[in-house]
């Protein structure tokens, strides 16, 4: 999904800003990775200590810990520093309120990429603002592909994997659970406490037995 982003929806250009929101999760940490190689000016919303010293260690340009700080005058203050005039795509898998508050920030002919809605909320999108500064809203739906557009798809997975192979991006496991663990795995995920992905483990198939 967010290799697709760059190629099949983005002209990437000089000086381009791009916001990503839940940077520390799992598509969000992606987005930021290939927002790097594709050379734009990364700015990464988190939660927490941890997840923003991450970031940082990443190469990230700036990191808004929304724990301690609001979106809006944090990014305004560090563009201004780097005499950039706003955002130019917003990748955003949350939602609700920080959709909102990023909007804000969003320059002429912005673009704006719906991931998902991991905050519970789905936001509006004021289509009059989108009208008179010529937004373009995006709606990005990674599985509808296979059976839409599958040639795009095996694309952008082979340069993807390509880019992996290389050490050009990498996959963050902060955490692995055997299967019985599954139910800590998702209360891990409800909590914000993973970095990237988790892993699922499996035993030996030969010693699992059905218990249905």
């Amino acid at each position: 999904m967010e290799q697709l982003m760059w190629h099949w929806f983005i002209e990437p250009t000089l000086n381009l800003v791009l916001l990503v929101l839940g940077a520390a999760g799992g598509v969000g940490l992606a987005a930021v990775q290939i927002g790097k190689i594709c050379g734009a000016t990364v700015v990464a919303v988190a939660r927490g200590t941890e997840k923003v010293e991450f970031l940082k260690s990443m190469g990230v340009d700036y990191v808004v810990d929304v724990s301690k700080e609001g979106v809006i005058d944090s990014v305004r203050a560090f563009l201004k520093t780097k005499k950039l005039k706003g955002v130019d795509v917003l990748y955003d898998p949350v939602g609700g309120k920080l959709t909102k508050e990023s909007m804000k920030l969003l320059n002429w002919g912005a673009q704006i990429l719906v991931i998902g809605f991991a905050s519970g909320e789905v936001p509006l999108i004021p289509v009059n603002i989108a009208l008179v500064k010529n937004w373009t809203i995006h709606g990005l739906y990674w599985g509808s592909y296979k059976w839409n557009n599958p040639s795009i798809l095996e694309d952008s997975l082979k340069e993807l994997l390509s880019w992996l192979a290389r050490g050009l991006i990498t996959i963050n496991i902060s955490r692995s659970y055997k299967l019985q663990q599954a139910n800590l795995a998702f209360l891990d995920i409800r909590d914000r406490k993973i970095i990237g992905k988790l892993m699922i483990t499996f035993d030996d198939p030969k010693t699992i037995t059905s218990k249905l």
